[in-house]
């Protein structure tokens, strides 16, 4: 048998060894003069009969059921690190052990020669009859400051920060006492813990479109063939959905998979009778398939940045991706792009703008690859820098009147605020071309003729008009006269009435930055090959509920919007119809790319019945999408024809209508995936596809 004198040398090295830092508060007690004894400990723990000695040289002696064991006091630094961590994980414990407690040094072997850190069998030392982490806590309390009651006390509460705890010096005493004559009665069997799941990782940040594996096993071999259930939360996936788990093979993996909005949080819980429930906790991170940069963007209100996006690797099939955004103050040139396995590396640009009136904060796009996942673009909108405000009154108004400032003095004329040449332009110009942005109100409704509109090019900031608060109730006449909108100029929210002559543009946007929004156009051909809205220059355009009335006047060759093909064009929501019925004429005639969404197409409007075309798609790699194609009735008449054959054209989601006769969609060996399969028909057609 051991001595005592050896039992107390044996505890005073353990003392000298498991002296804390200073965020434990380094308290270090004297031992106490009684021999310390333990009591429950696994059978993984050497279990010493009295008459052996312990195997260790840092030794904490007690009794448990008779029998003398002895524990180091690594051990009991173990077990409590095991309990407060609730982990079986072997790398976690070494470094709690041996940065938080400073009660090392360890090492996983240290810790896995336990068997089972989580089922210790050590006693229930404060009476309460369950055995949980107080108990560990007083084991590792006796093993540092030896055992007086008070001083345990303290320490359990003082240093390892443990509230509510409280065990006698009586009860201290039955433990680890030595008695005259050892009892034979054993100490009550204390109430045993559930077993717990280990799963490996329990922290998973899984990217959308992906899968991850993780493994899941019991802690021990059971007894007999166990069932797991396994249960995701919304928004994720886990297969398979039940593991079977016997005495010799109680270990598996799952795969965990997501799709979902990048930010989603949800959990994968495993369950069985007789375990306590493991979870791993999964976050949804950006989609690793779609590269995109930048991975934010910052827009001021009234202004505009790009993004590039790009496939990491090259898909099996054409993939689409929708661009949508969280709010309508931010609009996109694109409502979606199309990646190939021949193009799936080559990056396709997206412009994003903000409306003049747009509200300052944290917004997003959202990028949708099915499949392949999503990508949530972060966009700060951030104030209009510099806004600078001007007003035009058609009734009151002057031209001679400061027209800034406050609406008291407002100008009369909105063509000569768009003219450079004119006193208002130019003070509108020279404001915005110094870096602002410029918003000129008209405060009233009317109609103003005008003679030919060419504004200046701005080399900075940007001018736009629109009417306040009534949208559409003013009317810019210009007659048989171009309007030419360039470089930073806009229109909005307004009507435009334009009758242009002979092979001659109604109204010409020629740069990026400048278009119309919410504006009315009311065309009607003066000659033979009129166009009444055409976009030009290099790059990407949109036009937002834009309305183009064409009557053709019975002039041949009218067209309704044309873009260059040189121009991506995005419309998005919006009208394009027939005025008459006097002549076939084009609606849309897109040389260069056209994203279309949310559009109406209605080629029956004032009982139109000729051989019109509604879009003609003349660039590959062009979408239409969720939009409504009414097609005239004529056996020639065409909703939209396909022409391009280089790289297909996706026409998806919308719904044509037929009025008796005519094509829904010509050209159908030049889409990505066949019309009819993805459009809805209504009514009656020569032929809904060919």
């Amino acid at each position: 048998m051991m001595s005592n004198r050896n039992l107390k040398h044996s505890l005073r090295s353990t003392l000298a060894s498991l002296a804390l830092a200073s965020s434990l508060t380094g308290v270090v007690a004297a031992c106490s003069a009684d021999t310390p004894t333990v009591t429950q400990v696994p059978s993984t723990i050497s279990a010493q009969v009295p008459e052996t000695a312990a195997p260790v040289a840092e030794g904490l002696s007690f009794y448990y059921d008779g029998v003398k064991t002895s524990v180091s006091s690594k051990d009991a630094a173990v077990l409590f690190a095991a309990c407060s961590l609730n982990t079986g994980d072997a790398a976690k414990i070494v470094s709690f052990v041996n940065n938080t407690l400073k009660a090392g040094p360890i090492t996983a072997s240290d810790v896995t020669g336990l068997g089972d850190p989580l089922q210790p069998a050590i006693s229930d030392f404060n009476g309460n009859g369950v055995v949980n982490c107080e108990d560990a806590a007083i084991l590792f309390a006796v093993s540092t400051v030896g055992v007086d009651a008070a001083k345990v006390n303290a320490f359990v509460s003082g240093t390892l920060k443990i509230p509510g705890v409280s065990v006698t010096q009586t009860q201290l005493d039955t433990f680890f006492k030595t008695p005259a004559t050892p009892t034979p009665t054993p100490t009550p069997t204390p109430t045993p813990t559930p077993k717990t799941f280990l799963v490996t990782p329990d922290d998973l940040k899984l990217p959308s479109g992906s899968s991850q594996s993780v493994t899941v096993s019991l802690p021990s071999a059971p007894p007999e063939n166990v069932t797991v259930t396994v249960t995701p939360s919304s928004g994720i996936t886990a297969t398979p959905t039940t593991l079977a788990f016997t005495p010799t093979g109680f270990s598996g993996t799952v795969t965990v998979s997501s799709t979902a909005t990048p930010g989603t949080t949800g959990t994968v819980k495993f369950s069985a009778p007789g375990y306590a429930d493991g979870v791993v906790n999964v976050t949804v991170v950006q989609s690793t398939n779609l590269v995109v940069n930048p991975a934010s963007l910052s827009i001021p209100a009234n202004g505009a940045e790009s993004f590039t996006v790009k496939l990491a690797n090259a898909p099996t099939a054409p993939v689409t991706v929708t661009v949508t955004t969280s709010t309508p103050d931010l609009t996109t040139t694109s409502a979606s792009l199309l990646f190939t396995p021949g193009n799936f590396n080559t990056n396709q640009t997206v412009f994003v703008s903000a409306g003049p009136g747009a509200v300052p904060g944290a917004q997003s796009v959202l990028l949708k690859a099915g499949p392949l996942g999503q990508f949530k673009l972060p966009v700060t909108i951030t104030p209009a820098s510099n806004t600078a405000v001007f007003f035009i009154d058609p009734m009151n108004g002057n031209d001679g009147f400061p027209g800034t400032g406050t609406a008291a003095k407002p100008w009369q004329t909105v063509a000569s605020a768009l003219n450079g040449s004119q006193p208002s332009g130019s003070q509108v110009a020279a404001v915005a071309s110094a870096g602002n942005n410029v918003v000129v109100t008209i405060l009233a409704g009317g109609t103003q003729n005008a003679a030919a509109i060419n504004t200046p090019n701005l080399p900075a900031g940007s001018v736009t008009v629109l009417k306040a608060p009534s949208a559409g109730t003013f009317t810019l006449n210009m007659g048989s006269n171009q309007l030419t909108l360039n470089k930073g100029y806009k229109l909005q929210d307004i009507k435009i009435k334009i009758n242009p002559p002979i092979s001659s543009i109604g109204v010409k946007i020629t740069d990026p930055t400048a278009g119309l929004a919410s504006v009315e156009v009311d065309c009607k051909a003066g000659g033979n090959n009129v166009t009444c809205v055409k976009v030009t220059g290099a790059g990407f355009h949109t036009l937002r509920d834009v309305r183009v009335d064409v009557d053709a006047n019975n002039k041949t060759g009218t067209i309704g919007i044309r873009n260059d093909s040189n121009v991506t064009l995005s419309i998005v929501g919006g009208r394009v119809q027939p005025a008459d019925s006097t002549q076939s004429i084009t609606l849309i005639d897109a040389q260069g790319v056209l994203t279309v969404t949310d559009l109406t197409v209605n080629m029956t409007n004032a009982g139109h019945t000729l051989n019109s075309t509604g879009i003609v798609l003349q660039a590959p790699g062009s979408f239409v999408t969720g939009s409504t194609i009414n097609v005239s009735n004529n056996s020639s008449a065409i909703g939209i024809n396909v022409q391009n054959t280089a790289s297909p054209s996706t026409v998806e989601g919308n719904t044509f209508i037929g009025s008796g006769q005519g094509i829904g969609v010509n050209g159908n060996v030049n889409l990505s995936s066949n019309a009819l399969l993805k459009n809805n028909f209504s009514g009656t057609f020569t032929n809904k596809v060919q």
